[in-house]
């Protein structure tokens, strides 16, 4: 049972260690991380002034808030260069969190030494040894690892909020009441459809006009999207593709016949109207009329 249990472990500790660190992978992400950790180290240190810093140096020249800001502004393009320049340079897109833990780590000892630096500068070009590292190491490590901590959490709540916020959006766009709602590319909501009263969608450049039924009338509304994100926004499978500008209700469609160029639909109340079949969707449209249920108003001629 003590095996089963440390496997257990053992392997949850490994999935935690592997799976994907989701967080710093934007230019914003980045931005706030950045803003959020150099603003909170300087109001930190001005405020409780850590480890006696007000003790360290000559202040008779420099305040203690212009030696607080040198250090925040230095660590703030350090952590510029290390997430826009050196993962850029050694293709760091996509780590994970065991990664990340190393490349923060790594991250803080780089600080370390900036930091030693201009401590070096403000007292006096002391001797630089590894003692001496290992002590500006220590005190960086303290002093940066609470506004680390948050704002990271500050970007991972903001993460899962979005992530709510794109579920529950796309919960009401599939369905209120079973209908289609159609957005515009601002994602207004213009348009709610039952989807077996749609007949097709019909690209026009940067618009999409929808026809559909309406107390047994055909109705007209255009609207400017596109065909692509409609599909994205519904999950019902009689509406398929047919041609780069046609999306069409197979249900609704009352005949479909064969020609040299390919397949022409039509529909009872508009029986003027041929809906070509392209090249491209012949075999998925075929594979349609081999699959449609006979439940369907539908004849293959």
């Amino acid at each position: 049972m003590a095996t089963i249990r440390s496997f257990m472990v053992s392997s949850g500790l490994k999935n935690l260690l592997t799976h994907r660190f989701s967080l710093l992978n934007t230019t914003y992400d980045k931005i706030i991380f950045i803003i959020i950790t150099a603003v909170f180290n300087l109001l930190f240190m001005d405020t409780f002034v850590p480890f006696n810093i007000n003790n360290w140096y000559d202040l008779s020249k420099l305040s203690l808030l212009d030696i607080i800001i040198a250090f925040s502004f230095c660590g703030a393009l350090t952590l510029l260069f290390t997430q826009f320049g050196l993962r850029k340079w050694l293709r760091l897109k996509q780590l994970s969190n065991a990664q990340y833990f190393l490349w923060a780590i790594g991250e803080i000892m780089l600080l370390s030494m900036v930091m030693l630096m201009i401590d070096w500068l403000l007292n006096k070009h002391p001797p630089i040894s590894v003692d001496y590292y290992l002590v500006t190491f220590k005190y960086t490590l303290l002093i940066a690892i609470l506004p680390y901590i948050i704002s990271l959490l500050i970007l991972f709540a903001r993460q899962k909020a979005q992530l709510a916020q794109r579920l529950s959006r796309m919960n009401v766009t599939k369905s209120v009441a079973g209908n289609l709602l159609i957005e515009d590319e601002n994602g207004k909501i213009i348009l709610s459809l039952h989807p077996k009263n749609i007949l097709f969608f019909k690209s026009e450049d940067n618009y999409v006009d929808v026809h559909y039924l309406l107390g047994g009338k055909i109705k007209k509304e255009l609207i400017r999207t596109t065909l692509k994100k409609i599909e994205s926004k519904c999950n019902y499978s009689s509406l398929i593709r047919v041609h780069r500008s046609y999306a069409i209700n197979i249900e609704n469609v009352s005949s479909s016949r064969k020609t040299p160029k390919g397949y022409m639909l039509q529909f009872d109340l508009l029986p003027d109207l041929q809906i070509p079949v392209s090249a491209s969707h012949q075999k998925q449209f075929e594979q349609y009329l081999v699959n449609i249920s006979t439940d369907f108003p539908f004849t293959p001629l």
